[in-house]
C-alpha cells in the first residue's frame, strides 16, 4: 500500500495539542502493520515546517526536519514540469475535485 501524507495529518501527528493527533497517531500505527510505503512531496513539507513553526514552535519545526531527513519517507519534488503538468490537469477536471501538488 502507498500512503501520501499531507500536512494536516503530519501536524495531527507531531504537535500533541493539535485536535486529531490521537486519531493521527492511531491511524499511523494501523498504517504501518500494513508495512505501507509512505511518501509525500516538498511542497507539503515548506508547508508543514512553516505551520509547525506557527502552530508550535521553531524547535518543533526543527526537530521535525531532522526526523523527515532519517526517515524512509519518499520525497517526490515538485519540478517545474511537474507543476505546468498539474495546471493542465486541474483545468481539465473542473467538475471533479482534483488535488492540486
Amino acid at each position: 500500500m502507498k500512503v501520501f501524507v499531507d500536512t494536516s495529518a503530519f501536524c495531527a501527528l507531531t504537535i500533541p495539542k493539535d485536535q486529531h493527533n490521537s486519531l493521527a497517531k492511531s491511524l499511523y500505527k494501523r498504517i504501518l502493520k500494513d508495512r505501507a510505503t509512505f511518501f509525500t512531496s516538498n511542497y507539503v513539507l515548506d508547508e508543514v515546517y512553516t505551520l509547525l513553526k506557527m502552530r508550535s514552535s521553531h524547535s518543533t519545526a526543527v526537530k521535525f526536519m531532522d526526523q523527515m531527513e532519517k526517515s524512509n519517507i519518499t520525497i517526490r519534488r515538485v519540478s517545474e514540469d511537474i507543476e505546468k503538468s498539474s495546471r493542465v490537469i486541474c483545468k481539465r477536471f473542473s467538475g471533479q475535485k482534483v488535488e492540486f501538488y
